[in-house]
């Protein structure tokens, strides 16, 4: 399963809506109930599925899905 794909399902989890859509611009505006509790939950499950603890330098710089992506790929060697 590609990156995008599983953090698409995290996404689906977290916030309990299984036809939600997420892409590389999408920011806590565009998500109903993505909150500061709901961003720590998202950040636990991500850390959890690709196996590694974020940065406090990394969590500063998260504003976007895109950001997600480019520190979970980097970490994990992903492309």
């Amino acid at each position: 399963m590609q990156t995008m794909e599983r953090l698409t399902e995290i996404f689906r989890n977290v916030f309990d809506d299984a036809g939600l859509r997420i892409g590389e611009a999408t920011t806590a505006r565009d998500v109903e109930g993505w909150d500061s509790m709901a961003h720590l939950n998202l950040v636990f499950a991500i850390e959890e599925e690709f196996g590694f603890t974020f940065s406090t330098r990394e969590l500063g710089s998260l504003e976007s899905v895109g950001d997600l992506l480019a520190v979970i790929r980097r970490r994990s060697g992903a492309a």
